[in-house]
């Protein structure tokens, strides 16, 4: 199976009309596996993978357009495909105690989650082995802690940068990645944190520029509003010197 990379949510946190929050569904080295689950990609997890064959979950960060859908998906896990084994989700560090507090917050149950998920807490710098597919995680600039995350199957290498600002980690990241999937969720900096130290997101020109300074293949937009989309486009082959795409929702891209 190639290195495959599926996106159910590219919406920033407002979802975008019809849309989806962060979600990737990534498909090689004998697994599938969920890069975050925001508000709406569990349905569109359902609709591309049966449930049995969902590998892992890898949460990058505690923000909930990052993880919220994992409520719905754990009622789906219970009542429409039910499995016998769990299945594994990793969290950042504190991800375990905030799903406790999720499920005591929501239906009651502190263990609503242990229920479905076989939760993990992995490290920063951690490099996860799930089937034939390494999952590294690099600790990353944003307004809590987040985590890029560097995917390598079947000989080539996906690179997701989470939420995050500018910063040298997520050069490392995506470094001489095939394909680089970055959030572009401002056009200019003025709508970020004015403190270069205090900021959480990047502008589509340093997304094209982060991934033309680590020498990528191809560069996927996600994580951005709707409007304005070719002024987000001209500014990130920009920074690029290549053409680039958004990522749609339901679309497949080979890496």
């Amino acid at each position: 199976m190639s290195l495959t990379l599926t996106e159910l949510g590219a919406s920033p946190a407002a979802a975008n009309p019809g849309g989806a929050c962060a979600g990737h569904l990534v498909r090689g080295g004998g697994a599938a596996l969920v890069l975050d689950c925001g508000f709406g990609a569990a349905g569109r997890l359902r609709a591309q993978l049966p449930l049995a064959d969902l590998g892992a979950i890898v949460i990058s960060h505690l923000h909930p357009d990052h993880y919220a859908d994992l409520v719905p998906l754990r009622y789906a896990l219970t009542y429409a495909e039910p499995r016998a084994e769990r299945v594994p989700l990793y969290l950042p560090p504190g991800g375990i105690e905030r799903m406790r507090g999720v499920g005591r917050a929501l239906p009651g149950d502190a263990e609503f989650f242990a229920a479905c998920f076989a939760m993990r807490e992995y490290a920063p710098g951690e490099t996860l082995e799930i089937a034939d597919v390494q999952v590294t995680l690099l600790a990353v600039q944003h307004y809590i802690p987040s985590h890029a995350m560097r995917v390598r199957a079947d000989g080539r290498v996906l690179a997701y940068s989470a939420d995050v600002a500018p910063c040298r980690a997520l050069e490392e990241a995506a470094g001489d990645a095939d394909l680089f999937l970055c959030e572009a969720s401002l056009l200019g900096v003025d709508e970020d944190e004015p403190d270069p130290a205090r900021r959480g997101h990047l502008t589509a020109e340093e997304a094209g520029r982060v991934a033309r300074a680590a020498g990528v293949g191809r560069l996927l937009l996600t994580h951005c509003p709707l409007d304005r989309r070719d002024a987000r486009r001209a500014a990130a082959e920009t920074g690029f010197g290549a053409g680039v795409d958004f990522a749609v929702e339901g679309e497949s891209y080979s890496v």
